[in-house]
């Protein structure tokens, strides 16, 4: 077995650095759901086979599970290029432009020769659960900050359930503006209202939630919630026209009937679909595509609106948008600004925008922050803007209080666009 192996290295080599290196494919079950197991199977033979090959390069090297080996590396002999040479060579066995293997490896540096194995193998796979960029080949070096993290999932996780129960995960919205400066509709955010009275933005427990198959519970919430909010609106001639947005996780897939379910709450709150939208995220449609066709497919012959969110992040657009009938492509203006050639990112989302509307697509730009912005995306055809320059997101309850000190603003007001609605958020709440 790899761990007395590893540790008669280990003991018979004191005055040697090693290395507990632990590779993993990301989701290789979607290569099984969606290729088949024969071809998961002839990806595992090669990746085998090519180790094998490099087999003087490891002082050890096992199989830990179907997809995920275990090396034992002297420190100065380790070259992150051979594993990505041997990633290149597995994911040519799937020819799909619209789908890429992530190659994943976490290290270990050992330091103390007499801890336990596996927990070195532990600190390697923590450090390969910390990778969140979404390359086809990532490295990743275990540290304490890791451990931190891990620390602060294992409380996320522990609290998570009877949070749920205790109701303290919270509706936000962030509004949305029409060119003309009127909220036509909001996206539906969640908040974690904890015990001592803070509140916990999205970014500090939802990667948490997807990582542990937790996030179904929550998002199965959240859209009861504002499928609840919108049957309040019915009767408010301020708000019966608005619409609402809703999220939906990659994870959701394996463990809800997504339309079944969005169709009973609709019906059971006695609303129109078209006021209920759906967000999914580019980065969900470029990794498994198929799987989204019939729940798309499904979603539309019930009247709901398909939006495709944080359209741009990803590598795939272009394939994403020939193959997924979406109404509505949210474009993520983290593109302009995390560029250091601003006319080029402009032209290009200029033609996004044309080729959208030829696509017969409404386009919503999140993440607007600046007045130039706004302009910008204006004077191109954008239809709605979404981003902290209009609002944060407000809690539901304070939603009723901005609405109407924005209108009352507009109604004062000669300007298209009058006082920014940041300013009536801080203002009204």
């Amino acid at each position: 077995m790899y761990v007395e192996r590893i540790r008669h290295v280990l003991c018979s080599n004191p005055d040697k650095r090693y290395l507990l290196v632990r590779s993993n494919i990301r989701d290789f079950k979607l290569v099984n759901q969606i290729f088949g197991f024969p071809k998961g199977n002839e990806i595992l033979r090669c990746m085998k086979k090519l180790i094998v090959e490099h087999g003087r390069y490891f002082e050890v090297f096992d199989q830990l599970h179907v997809d995920q080996f275990v090396f034992l590396i002297e420190k100065d002999k380790f070259e992150e290029e051979l594993f990505r040479r041997i990633a290149q060579v597995c994911s040519e066995f799937i020819d799909n432009p619209g789908f890429r293997m992530h190659f994943q490896l976490g290290v270990y540096e050992i330091t103390d020769p007499e801890m336990e194995v596996l927990s070195m193998c532990d600190r390697a796979k923590l450090a390969i659960k910390s990778i969140k960029i979404d390359e086809p080949f990532s490295v990743a070096w275990y540290d304490e900050s890791i451990m931190e993290e891990r620390l602060y999932s294992k409380k996320i996780i522990s609290e998570f359930d009877s949070a749920l129960k205790e109701n303290r995960f919270l509706l936000y919205l962030q509004p949305q503006a029409n060119t003309k400066g009127e909220i036509i509709s909001a996206e539906a955010l969640s908040r974690w209202l904890l015990e001592d009275g803070t509140i916990l933005s999205p970014s500090q427990f939802i990667h948490i939630l997807e990582d542990s198959e937790l996030i179904w519970k929550l998002d199965l919430y959240m859209w009861d919630k504002a499928a609840s909010l919108l049957s309040e609106w019915k009767e408010d001639p301020e708000k019966k026209n608005l619409s609402l947005s809703v999220n939906i996780s990659p994870k959701d897939l394996y463990y809800l009937d997504i339309a079944k379910i969005l169709i009973g709450l609709v019906q059971k709150y006695d609303i129109s679909p078209c006021k209920m939208n759906v967000e999914i995220t580019e980065c969900s449609f470029v990794n498994s595509p198929e799987l989204y066709v019939d729940l798309i497919a499904k979603l539309h012959d019930a009247g709901f609106s398909i939006e495709i969110d944080d359209f741009g992040s990803g590598y795939s657009s272009l394939t994403l948008l020939k193959n997924l009938h979406a109404d509505v492509l949210k474009l993520d203006m983290g593109f302009l600004q995390d560029t250091d050639d601003l006319i080029r990112s402009e032209i290009i989302i200029d033609s996004v925008i044309e080729m959208a509307k030829r696509l017969d697509m409404q386009v919503i730009s999140e993440g607007v922050e600046t007045q130039e912005q706004a302009a910008f995306l204006k004077i191109n055809g954008c239809d709605f803007f979404q981003g902290f320059y209009f609002s944060r997101p407000v809690p539901s309850d304070k939603f009723d209080t901005v609405l109407k000190a924005y209108n009352l603003e507009r109604t004062n007001s000669k300007s298209v666009r009058p006082k920014s609605l940041r300013d009536l958020v801080q203002e009204a709440v």
